[in-house]
């Protein structure tokens, strides 16, 4: 009896072992075998640090992933190298069955990031000219269609798959699609809001037609959603900005929605970007700017401060960080308070 209680014992180690020692060197990196419940998003989270690298992890294994939302137990896919990033450990006890859904990360294990995110990069709303949004498709319908009558229109979810009518001189396997709604017109601009509605990965092309699994949501993605060839993130290092004097200024010129949001995380539009010098991971002060009353001066108050996320010829979103008053308004003056290298 303890000859098969070790044995037994043995066996449910093994089954449990953690997921470094199941990865083998491999060209590109490391090769993983992908356990019960784990997707390329949390392979990709775990291994980048970024959930939305994973069509990364997609491109390397083209070859055993036909279907980016549907991977195996037991496959073995190539990861990019993850020097330095944490791992599962994997459960100590018990057999693999009994391990919760998708990698974890280890205690005490911190990874440095970018000043800004890359999800924060793609989610973010921007102001731009429509010549400077280039459409390669546009979401006509859900593949998954159903007889039954639907009191509510039937919403799009993670993972789900859509037909995106494309320019298929443009558009191949494995390119990543960005989603957008296209909002308001600023006026006398000539600009018009752009709002994020997710990520997508092209998993197959026919005829015009690509077939594109939702791998990330920023809102609800429908029908009528415009496609573009996301831009790529500019942040590949862990810079922080620099303290300047002001050596940039500029005004707001819109909000995301035609009503002010007066709190931290809103986004604001600027009237400066690419071609006056900002860049993803400045910092700009709002202020209110000194002014003569009838009792005499009233002195400059600082209204907000915030981060640039995202850029474009002519204007920059902005998220605020500190709100110091409820004063944020379209012609508010700001000025570059920090600089990234």
């Amino acid at each position: 009896m303890r000859t098969s209680a070790s044995v037994l014992a043995a066996a449910a180690l093994l089954a449990a072992a953690p997921l470094a020692a199941q990865d083998e060197p491999a060209g590109q990196g490391q090769v993983h075998v992908v356990r019960p419940g784990e997707t390329l998003w949390d392979i990709a989270r775990a291994c980048l640090s970024d959930p939305f690298l994973w069509p990364e992890i997609f491109r390397l294994n083209i070859g055993t992933v036909e279907d980016p939302a549907r991977i195996y137990p037991s496959e073995r896919l190539v990861l990019p190298a993850c020097a330095g990033q944490a791992v599962d450990e994997g459960p100590v006890f018990g057999p693999a069955v009994q391990a919760p859904r998708g990698p974890t990360l280890r205690l005490g294990v911190t990874v440095e990031q970018p000043a800004v995110l890359e999800g924060d990069f793609y989610r973010a709303a921007f102001v731009a000219q429509p010549r400077e949004v280039p459409l390669v498709g546009r979401l006509e319908e859900a593949e998954y269609q159903s007889v039954m009558q639907l009191q509510m229109t039937p919403q799009l979810n993670l993972y789900d798959r859509v037909f995106v009518r494309v320019d298929p001189a443009r558009v191949a396997v494995g390119d990543r699609l960005h989603f957008l709604r296209e909002g308001r017109e600023i006026r006398r601009s000539g600009r018009r809001v752009y709002l994020p509605t997710g990520v997508g990965t092209v998993a197959a092309v026919s005829d015009g037609t690509a077939t594109v699994v939702i791998v990330g949501m920023f809102d609800q993605v429908r029908p009528g959603d415009a496609a573009i060839q996301p831009e790529a993130f500019p942040i590949r290092t862990l810079d922080r900005p620099a303290a300047v004097d002001a050596d940039l200024q500029g005004r707001v010129l819109a909000f995301r929605d035609d009503t002010p949001l007066q709190r931290t995380e809103s986004i604001v539009f600027l009237d400066i970007g690419r071609s006056a010098g900002v860049g993803v991971g400045d910092e700009f002060e709002l202020y209110d700017p000194s002014s003569q009353r009838r009792w005499g001066t009233r002195p400059e108050v600082p209204v907000a401060r915030g981060q640039v996320v995202k850029v474009t010829e002519g204007t920059a979103s902005v998220r605020v960080t500190e709100l110091e008053q409820p004063r944020i308004a379209v012609g508010l003056p700001v000025r570059r308070v920090a600089r990234m290298p």
